[in-house]
């Protein structure tokens, strides 16, 4: 700026001198002519003064007037962010997965659990609630007793593929405002103790693909579940149930470890996939959990967490009805996987009498032994049993417990499923069934409540095989 003004200095000098130099030779010059060049000679003097000592003008934008803040205290306002580099330390690192489950394949074992809807107009059940050894049937609310569908197991079934096991959970429906507002569960005992040893957790599946979101595996590693006394209530019960966290969106050593994805079709369906690798051993007891809030690792075995009187009860027929704190619960008895009991399990949905040894004929001496003729014989199975009645309530025929005293009772074997042909019926407390050929058999006792067992058992009957069921029958304390 500074140039532009010396320059247009240097310019009017030189037109005032040009001026008087143009007058003519002895003539005196126009005074107006001379006081103009002085003039200008002046304002460029002037003007270059004004911009040495001034600094240059710049060009400025009014700043725009401040957003007032708001007074209500009732608004919240955001948070500040965090700075530009800090969201770039914290975006989520994507999980890579090496192993994803498949379909299921060759349905391996399959049983039913008590249909509650049946009875869910009533608000009770009608069987499989057994506080004592730790079998829930109580897909309603606390208090008012409404059915919740979508907690109400109907039917389970296991298979495997090389890498994973799969378990998929027929709950009777999705939730009355749609989809599974609940969580699903496998408990496994590895070791055939009647104790939970691995807790597998698919929190409020959502997605029809295999999907890792809300599941988590949990170990006891301490070996405490089910207290002092297994799968009967323990007073003061201080252990720490499932400790170990093996699995979950926070604890991803392998991020493949466990899955699940849900079927909203007919019939509905909850599929829980976990590593083979999670087990020891191939043989094990499994059976599954269906419940709004009280899956949570901290409280197995539940009957050493609640009293009966806190738990309160599904069953009209009981002191404690209505359900209280225990509420929204389902789980199912145990089965067998890859082995099959020969002797009783705690918790098995049945137990198998061992088949007693045939005693050997004693030779007499000097007397051949007669050549058995090999002529093929018959294979056949048989199935005994007792309807009685269980003074303590744990689930077993004990010492001095007789046949059912209350009630009478119509018992029906059933061929292939619980739903299939009728072989045959008793009134007898005390029943036996057979010769009956090798195949799937069901046998069902009514009135299918109050019971300290289950009222039905599904299993296979093997040739030259005899199966012994016990059907118990709860005793009002």
């Amino acid at each position: 700026m500074k140039k532009i003004y010396l320059v247009t200095i240097i310019f009017l000098i030189l037109f005032a001198l040009l001026i008087a130099a143009c007058a003519p030779s002895g003539q005196s010059t126009d005074l107006s002519d001379i006081h103009i060049a002085e003039t200008m000679l002046a304002i460029a003097i002037t003007q270059t003064s004004m911009a040495q000592i001034q600094p240059p003008a710049t060009i400025t934008q009014e700043p725009l007037p401040p957003t007032p803040m708001p007074t209500d205290p009732q608004i919240d306002l955001p948070a500040e962010g965090p700075p530009a580099d800090e969201e770039q330390t914290t975006a989520l690192t994507e999980i890579v997965h090496q192993v994803t489950p498949g379909n299921p394949g060759w349905i391996h074992k399959w049983f039913y659990d008590t249909d509650s809807s049946k009875n869910a107009g009533n608000k009770s059940v009608t069987a499989g609630d057994d506080f004592t050894a730790n079998l829930y049937e109580r897909p309603f609310t606390e208090g008012e007793m409404v059915y919740r569908p979508d907690i109400d197991i109907n039917k389970t079934e296991i298979s495997e593929d090389n890498n994973f096991y799969y378990v998929t959970i027929y709950p009777n429906n999705t939730h009355p405002v749609g989809g599974f507002q609940a969580a699903y569960a496998i408990e496994i005992d590895e070791d055939w103790d009647g104790r939970g040893d691995l807790l597998v957790i698919a929190d409020r599946p959502s997605s029809n693909q295999w999907d890792i979101t809300g599941l988590s595996v949990w170990r006891d590693g301490n070996k405490d579940v089910g207290g002092q006394t297994i799968l009967r209530p323990d007073t003061g019960y201080s252990g720490d149930s499932y400790e170990q966290e093996l699995f979950s969106i926070n604890v991803l050593n392998d991020p493949d470890v466990a899955w699940a994805r849900v079927s909203e079709g007919s019939p509905v369906s909850v599929s829980i996939a976990f590593k083979k690798s999670l087990l020891t051993r191939t043989t094990f007891v499994w059976g599954v959990w269906a419940a709004d809030s009280l899956l949570d690792p901290a409280l197995f075995d539940h009957h050493d967490h609640f009293t009966k009187e806190d738990a309160g009860s599904p069953n009209k027929s009981h002191t404690t009805y209505p359900l209280k704190a225990l509420n929204l619960i389902d789980n199912t008895c145990r089965e067998t996987y890859n082995f099959a009991a020969t002797t009783p399990i705690q918790g098995l949905c049945y137990s198998r009498e061992v088949p007693m040894p045939t005693p050997e004929t004693p030779n007499t001496p000097g007397v051949p032994t007669p050549e058995t003729p090999n002529t093929p014989q018959p294979q056949f199975g048989y199935i005994e049993g007792i309807a009685f009645q269980d003074f303590n309530n744990n689930g077993k025929r004990d010492a001095g417990e007789p046949p059912v005293v209350y009630y009478d009772v119509k018992i029906t074997l059933l061929k292939d499923s619980c739903f299939g042909t009728t072989v045959t019926s008793t009134t007898a407390k005390e029943f036996s069934f057979g010769p009956l050929a090798p195949g799937t058999y069901c046998v069902t006792i009514d009135p299918p409540f109050p019971m300290t067992t289950p009222s039905f058992y599904l299993f296979s009957l093997g040739a030259n095989e005899t199966i012994y069921l016990e059907f118990g029958y709860e005793t009002l304390i």
